[in-house]
């Protein structure tokens, strides 16, 4: 976390209940003006019964967004397209492959895997990143931090040399360090989408060279089996 000095705050949020006393998820408190989709599985088995009881608190969520704001989400998300079908009175703007007719935001690769891609917006060429991350999930995500910085009065010129300048986060696809020719990296995916995404992403950065997972099933969804 960082404290800066603008007039904009920019936090993460999920599901998961508030506290003990309050089973709503955390986001229903925030307010935000523009909010990010990123994706809606199931997930967090020992809160949540069901997708449909996750579909309803993220539909609390986007009813608290005001008229004036904004809500980025992946187009092929399924299960987030059934949530704001419950009704939304707040513009979405969706993100996706270049050629998904319906996303306003588009990601042309430029290197399978999606460390290198063009920027459409509108079917306009707009901007090129070429950054560190890997993975579908990451040009995604890079789309809509794009989309929303726009919304809030950032260039997509600026955005685009933001992204191609950012390091990264701890844990994701994090470089641990090589030894031997071996590198070795540390990543927190825990759900099978992020899991397989993850994985996609750095057999297309490797090639065939032998990729070894290990996996530490540390999520109470996944310990209890569910998936």
């Amino acid at each position: 976390a960082r404290l800066g000095g603008g007039k904009f705050f920019v936090v993460e949020a999920d599901e998961y209940d508030s506290a003990f006393f309050d089973k709503r998820s955390k986001f229903i408190h925030y307010a935000p003006r523009t909010a990010i989709l990123n994706n809606l599985e199931f997930d967090h088995a020992d809160i949540f019964d069901d997708l449909a009881a996750i579909q309803k608190q993220f539909h609390h969520l986007v009813r608290t967004i005001p008229g004036q704001g904004r809500i980025i989400v992946p187009g092929a998300d399924a299960n987030l397209a059934e949530t704001l079908a419950k009704g939304c009175w707040t513009p979405v703007e969706k993100t996706g492959l270049a050629g998904e007719a319906e996303a306003l935001w588009q990601a042309a690769l430029l290197s399978p895997d999606g460390s290198h891609f063009e920027v459409l917006h509108g079917g306009m060429k707009a901007g090129i990143v070429h950054w560190g991350m890997t993975g579908m999930h990451s040009v995604n995500n890079a789309l809509s931090a794009i989309a929303a910085a726009h919304h809030v009065g950032v260039s997509i010129e600026q955005a685009c040399a933001g992204l191609s300048a950012f390091g990264g986060v701890k844990r994701r696809m994090e470089l641990i360090g090589e030894v031997r020719g071996i590198s070795v990296y540390d990543d927190f995916a825990h759900h099978p989408t992020a899991i397989k995404t993850t994985l996609e992403g750095l057999r297309k950065k490797v090639g065939n060279r032998r990729i070894l997972a290990v996996l530490e099933p540390r999520s109470n969804t996944m310990r209890m089996g569910t998936h």
